[in-house]
């Protein structure tokens, strides 16, 4: 493919011999030439990407701007030279095109042309951005609990003998619930830092879950309503009703918190949000715990993201839903921790399964761990 404003300084074979992923666009955002490890990153060729616009191969994060990028720009208007993250819309599979998280950088050529240079995230920048992120959303997460906290007993210091007892009681009130929010990123905090040094200890016994079901659902429950004025519906079934886990209580409970109360979150209002407990049918030595919410659901490839530390699945509702990235994390860590597994089903627009698969407390292993207690004793 030739291209004039390539030709008058003979760069044509410099691009194709980059390592990065090159592209010379005009300023309307119209493709002119792509060299071969753009091709190789992409799975498109350089003769179905000419003439194409830019938005058709490359996709803005949230609250990106870039008018290039966008195609709203004008002939001879533009003075190009930005860097910004973004999505490659990669086409190895017709049937099932994927979004490659890449740096993009635009530099200006003679004649209102521009050169985007794309290569993908190392792994290093993706965790060095991951960290970048992290850092901010627990600071925003610190502030915004602190500043209610602040305000509200500033408003009490100032104001309270003038306020009636039921303003005050609802300030109280208020000043608890930031109280315990911030106790809670805490908690998850503390526990993220001793995963990472494999400090957590665990402390067996059976575990009733419905019980502890029943205690986690009036917990998520009660808080959702305090803070949202809705009610919500969770439908609960422990099969048979004495099922007893073989887990750490507190740690179990933990993992349940987390799990129903992200379903309740990212559910609408009036949805139903499932809770089921069984044995296996053909193995009763394991127990199956399923959470099923009616919300947004997850993008199929971002299914094997949701567990990872710091990352958080971009939707609509993620402003208006407090957290860190850490809960999923943790959920599984604590899992696998106790011989356990964990799983993510998802339908966008249908709803998430999580399904958390535990020991289940046999008499065999009740009776295995008496007999490492009697032996500890022993030894002592």
């Amino acid at each position: 493919m030739s291209i004039e404003p390539l030709a008058k300084w003979d760069s044509q074979i410099l691009l194709a011999g980059l390592t990065s992923g090159a592209l010379v666009v005009r300023d309307d955002g119209l493709i002119q030439y792509a060299n071969p490890a753009f091709s190789a990153l992409s799975g498109h060729t350089a003769e179905t990407l000419a003439g194409r616009k830019l938005t058709e191969v490359l996709k803005l994060p949230p609250k990106t701007d870039c008018a290039l990028c966008m195609g709203i720009t004008d002939r001879g208007t533009s003075q190009w030279a930005t860097f910004h993250g973004g999505y490659l819309l990669t086409q190895r599979d017709e049937s099932a095109p994927e979004e490659l998280k890449v740096k993009i950088k635009h530099s200006p050529l003679p004649d209102d042309w521009v050169l985007c240079l794309i290569d993908p995230f190392s792994e290093d920048t993706t965790l060095t951005q991951a960290h970048s992120d992290f850092v901010s959303t627990v600071s925003h997460e610190f502030r915004t609990p602190l500043t209610s906290i602040k305000g509200f007993a500033d408003t009490l210091l100032s104001y309270g003998a003038q306020l009636p007892d039921e303003e005050k009681r609802r300030f109280i009130n208020i000043i608890k619930d930031q109280a315990d929010r911030l106790i809670r990123l805490v908690e998850n905090l503390l526990t993220t830092s001793k995963l990472g040094a494999s400090r957590i200890e665990m402390s067996y016994r059976p575990v009733p879950l419905q019980r502890l079901l029943d205690k986690v659902i009036h917990s998520v429950l009660a808080k959702t309503q305090t803070k949202t004025g809705i009610e919500r519906k969770i439908d609960l079934s422990v099969k048979p009703t004495d099922l007893e886990a073989w887990a750490d209580a507190d740690r179990l409970e933990q993992i349940l918190i987390n799990l129903v109360d992200n379903a309740v979150k990212y559910s609408p209002a009036g949805s139903t949000v499932t809770v089921q407990a069984e044995l296996l049918p053909n193995d009763e030595s394991q127990l199956r715990i399923c959470v099923k919410d009616e919300g947004s659901g997850i993008p199929e490839a971002l299914l094997p993201k949701i567990f990872t530390k710091f990352y958080r699945v971009e939707s609509p509702l993620k402003q208006e839903v407090e957290g860190t990235g850490l809960g999923l994390y943790i959920t599984k860590s604590l899992t696998t921790a106790m011989g356990g597994q964990i799983t993510a089903e998802s339908t966008p627009g249908q709803g998430s399964k999580f399904t958390v698969m535990l020991p289940a407390a046999t008499p065999e292993r009740q009776a295995s761990h008496r007999r490492k207690l009697y032996a500890s004793e022993e030894e002592a």
